[in-house]
């Protein structure tokens, strides 16, 4: 068992986003991303399902022809090859799980 404790990892980069690997494994893997307001990644793809969990903040998640808001509590998911992106409307922390692993 192994426990993480996000609340510690919390760090923002005002010059971009700050995202990091907390948990890598052969099956899976959980980045933590933290964004100032504007920060956020431009659209792309992964052959892996990828599920963003909301921990503060509010969200724009894309994907083609179509934007989600998120806050906290919100999970959003991608299937593979499915576009996605984000831009953090304040402050925004969130763990993407990747799996299966790329």
């Amino acid at each position: 068992m192994k426990k993480l404790d996000t609340k510690e990892m919390i760090e923002f980069n005002p010059d971009s986003k700050n995202s990091f690997l907390i948990f890598d494994s052969e099956q899976a893997r959980l980045a933590l991303f933290c964004s100032e307001p504007g920060q956020g990644v431009k659209k792309c793809c992964s052959s892996s399902r990828v599920m963003m969990t909301v921990l503060e903040g509010k969200g724009v998640f894309l994907t083609d022809g179509e934007e989600i808001e998120g806050g906290p509590g919100s999970v959003i998911i991608w299937e593979p090859g499915e576009p996605h992106g984000y831009i953090a409307k304040t402050r925004l922390v969130f763990l993407a799980t990747i799996a299966p692993r790329p």
